[in-house]
Formats: C-alpha cells, sequence, structure tokens
C-alpha cells in the first residue's frame, strides 16, 4: 500500500491522507482537509490516481475537497470497498458526531475525531454524544494492539500512534 499523510493548512491542524494501490495505482483521498492541488500533486508524484474519497465524518474541516475532487471524477464511498488488493472496511464511531465513522485499511486506521494521540474526539458539537463516544472508543480498543493510529487532527506530540499505545498512554481510554 502506498500512504501519505498530509498537513493541511488552516482550520485545525488537519490531516488529509492519500491511500492507494501498489499494482493499479487507484487512490483514496481521506478528509480532504484544503490544499487540494498539493494533495492531487503529492498522488500524482507516487504515480496514483484519486479515484474515491472517504470522509471519517461530514464536518466541512474534513470534507472542504470534496468538490474538487469530485469534480475530478472521484467517487465519494461509504462503505466497504477494495482498493485494489487493500480492503477498505468502514468502523462506525458515533460520538463526536452521528456519521463518525473511522476507516481501516491494512494495518491502518483513520480516526478522524473519534480517537486522537493522546485524546479522543469533542462530544458537544450537533449531534454528540460521551455515551456513544465511550462505546466507540471501547470498540476499537478491541482492535489488535499493533494496529497504527492516524488521527484527523495533529493535536498530540506525535503525529500517529498504536492501539496498544493508546490503551497505555491515552488519559481518556
Amino acid at each position: 500500500m502506498i500512504f501519505l499523510q498530509i498537513p493541511t493548512v488552516g482550520y485545525d491542524n488537519n490531516f488529509t491522507y492519500i491511500i492507494g494501490d501498489e499494482k493499479t495505482k487507484a487512490a483514496a483521498v481521506i478528509d480532504p482537509a484544503g490544499l487540494n492541488e498539493k494533495v492531487e500533486k503529492e498522488a500524482e508524484n507516487k504515480g496514483l490516481k484519486i479515484k474515491y474519497i472517504i470522509n471519517t465524518h461530514s464536518h466541512e474541516d474534513h470534507t472542504i475537497g470534496n468538490n474538487f475532487f469530485l469534480k475530478r471524477g472521484a467517487r465519494l464511498i461509504d462503505e466497504d470497498f477494495s482498493l485494489g488488493k487493500i480492503k477498505i472496511t468502514m468502523i462506525r464511531t458515533p460520538g463526536h458526531s452521528t456519521d463518525s465513522k473511522c476507516i481501516l485499511a491494512e494495518n491502518k486506521l483513520f480516526t478522524g475525531d473519534t480517537l486522537f494521540v493522546g485524546g479522543i474526539g469533542a462530544v458537544h458539537f450537533e449531534g454528540g454524544s460521551e455515551k456513544e463516544m465511550r462505546k466507540s472508543i471501547g470498540k476499537l480498543m478491541k482492535l489488535k494492539e499493533d494496529i497504527e493510529v492516524w488521527p484527523g487532527h495533529n493535536y498530540g506530540e506525535k503525529t500517529h500512534s498504536t492501539i496498544g499505545e493508546e490503551k497505555k498512554t491515552n488519559p481518556f481510554i
């Protein structure tokens, strides 16, 4: 799997991700949060064509780039699918918002605003629920400890973590 984490400017230290199949060169952009031309260029530099858009939830800071990629022929995906040999699994994780989900691709878990390095997402937004967030975090903590955590924002001391590290160090778990 080809993988890129791209910090975006504006909003709140968001990350946009690109995952791509090495053989077919088909790619998905996860949470296109701005700098769309840069994201597209990064994909092209790796020989990838962005064919899919996946959003971890519908808040604007994670979806602002959707139209840019839709106009270039990408499709918005909200269910499990295969990207070449890469199996993409959507894990519903309400709490931050009713439509929150995490995306599992191989050993990488894209957690949006559900789980951060050393934190969890806010629940004070419309549709947020502390009870649902606790259930969602519990669901994620049942995953293998070596699964990598790639959050929607750069809020921690590191840009990524693992489920095992979060179990040991995250004060909200």
